[in-house]
C-alpha cells in the first residue's frame, strides 16, 4: 500500500472543492424545490449543504487515503454509494417529511455522478497541466545541460594549438638553451595550473581571466621579449563573471596576427571598462591590423569566442576596429544582464 503524505496541494485541493461544492448545492436546492416546492429555503439550504459537504468530505479524503483513487475515477465511481448513503441518512434528518430515504438517495445519486464527472474534468485537466510543466522544467534542465556541455567543448577546442607549440618550443630550448627551456617550462606549468580549471567550468570572472592572461604573456615574453603588454582595468570589474577563456584567445591572435610579422614585438593594451550601461572590454595592438582572410568571422577563436557570447550574453556583440596602425577588438555586454 502506498504511503499517505498529505501535501499542501491536497489541502488547496479540498478548499477548491468545498467551493465547488457550495455552487453545486445550490443546484440541489433548485433539484429540491422542483420536486416539493412545499419546503421552505431555509431547509432546502442546510439539507444540500449537509448532503453535499458530507459527499465531497469523504470523496477528497477517501482519495487522500487511497491515492489509487486519484489515478483511476473508474474506482471512485464504485466507490460513490459510500458517500452516497451516508449524505442521504444525513439530508433525510431535513426532508423527512417531505421525501422517503430511497427517493432522497436516489436524488442524490442523480446529481452526484455529473458532479463526479465534473471533478473527473477538473482533475484531469489539473494533473495534465502539472504533467506539461514537468516535461518543460525536464526540457529546460536539458537545454541546460546541453548548453552546459557546449560551452565546456567550445573552450576546450581554444588551448590545443598553443599548447603544442609551446611543447614544441621548450623541446626546441632544450638543446640550444636549457635555462631558457627552464624558464619556459616554469611560465608553461604556471600557465596550465590557470587554464585546466577553466575547460572544466562554464562561468568564470575577470579576475580569473586577469590571471591566465598574464600567465599566458610571461610565456610569450620569455620567447619574445619585445612584446610588450598593458592592462588598465577597472578595480570594480574585476569580480564581474565572465566566461573562461574569453579574452586570452584574443591576445593570442593579435600577437599571431598582428606582432608576429613584426618579429613579435610591439604593445598589446588590454581595457575593461564600464560605459553606458555596458562592460566593454578591448583589446588592441599596433600590429599589421587584421588580415581579412584570417580574422574574418570564419577564425576559429573569433567563432569560438562568438558562439560562447551568444550563450551567455545574447545581446553582446564584439567587433573588430581597423585602426591606422593596428587593430582592436571590442567586446560590449550589457551589464544588466548580470545578476550580481
Amino acid at each position: 500500500m502506498e504511503q499517505v503524505v498529505i501535501t499542501r496541494e491536497d489541502v488547496h485541493e479540498i478548499v477548491q472543492s468545498v467551493k465547488i461544492t457550495f455552487l453545486i448545492n445550490c443546484l440541489i436546492v433548485v433539484f429540491i424545490t422542483l420536486l416539493n416546492d412545499k419546503v421552505d429555503i431555509v431547509t432546502q439550504f442546510f439539507a444540500s449543504q449537509s448532503i453535499g459537504l458530507t459527499i465531497v468530505t469523504i470523496i477528497q479524503t477517501a482519495k487522500v487515503l487511497y491515492p489509487p483513487f486519484k489515478k483511476d475515477y473508474v474506482k471512485l465511481y464504485y466507490f460513490l454509494p459510500v458517500p452516497v448513503l451516508p449524505a442521504s441518512f444525513i439530508g433525510i434528518n431535513f426532508l423527512h417529511e417531505f421525501l422517503t430515504l430511497p427517493h432522497l438517495t436516489v436524488l442524490v445519486a442523480i446529481i452526484t455522478l455529473p458532479v463526479m464527472l465534473v471533478f473527473q474534468y477538473r482533475d484531469t485537466k489539473i494533473k495534465t497541466r502539472k504533467e506539461i510543466a514537468f516535461e518543460q522544467h525536464k526540457n529546460s534542465e536539458s537545454y541546460k545541460a546541453l548548453q552546459a556541455n557546449k560551452l565546456l567543448l567550445l573552450q576546450a577546442q581554444i588551448n590545443p594549438h598553443f599548447l603544442f607549440n609551446t611543447l614544441e618550443n621548450i623541446k626546441q630550448y632544450i638543446t640550444s638553451d636549457p635555462d631558457k627551456a627552464q624558464h619556459l617550462l616554469t611560465d608553461y606549468t604556471f600557465f596550465l595550473r590557470q587554464s585546466l580549471p577553466s575547460t572544466q567550468t562554464s562561468q568564470g570572472t575577470i579576475n580569473s581571466e586577469l590571471a591566465l592572461i598574464n600567465a599566458y604573456i610571461a610565456i610569450q615574453q620569455t620567447r619574445f621579449p619585445y612584446i610588450r603588454y598593458i592592462e588598465q582595468v577597472d578595480e570594480k570589474l574585476k569580480k564581474k563573471p565572465l566566461p573562461p577563456l574569453l579574452i586570452q584567445p584574443l591576445i593570442e591572435n593579435a600577437i599571431i596576427h598582428g606582432l608576429a610579422p613584426h618579429g613579435h614585438q610591439g604593445l598589446i593594451e588590454l581595457t575593461i571598462k564600464s560605459d553606458l550601461g555596458n562592460l566593454v572590454i578591448e583589446i588592441s595592438d599596433n600590429g599589421i591590423g587584421f588580415d581579412e582572410n584570417k580574422a574574418s568571422t570564419s577564425s576559429v577563436a573569433l567563432k569560438n569566442i562568438k558562439s560562447r557570447l551568444q550563450i551567455h550574453h545574447p545581446l553582446s556583440t564584439i567587433t573588430i576596429l581597423e585602426l591606422d596602425q593596428g587593430a582592436t577588438v571590442q567586446i560590449v555586454i550589457p551589464l544588466n544582464q548580470y545578476n550580481d
